[in-house]
């Protein structure tokens, strides 16, 4: 194979990836609404570390465990700001109907 093959698979990962990672974020967005209309806080470091767990658990390398750890705190982040920027805006609708 030519690093040209090599690397349009590569692409082919990185689209698939960023479907995932937007599924990802759709679905915790949906947590996120449910868990302020509840009033509970967006951050569960019980949830976190569970989902870092499984990941490193699940993990066959070669990444290591470091690595995956890394990978799924920023995921998390990333996620928990789109719920951030979700729940601002309900709160912000909520203002405007009061």
């Amino acid at each position: 194979m030519r690093i040209e093959d090599w690397r349009a698979q590569i692409d082919e990962v990185d689209n698939e990836l960023l479907r995932l990672l937007n599924r990802r974020a759709r679905l915790a967005a949906r947590i996120g609404g449910m868990k302020s209309r509840a009033g509970l806080p967006l951050y569960d470091r019980d949830r976190e570390r569970e989902v870092i767990a499984r990941a490193c658990r699940a993990n066959a390398g070669p990444l290591d465990e470091r690595a995956v750890e890394r990978i799924f705190r920023r995921i998390m982040r990333e996620t928990r700001a789109v719920q951030t920027r979700d729940a601002e805006r309900l709160s912000e609708r909520a203002r405007e109907v009061a």
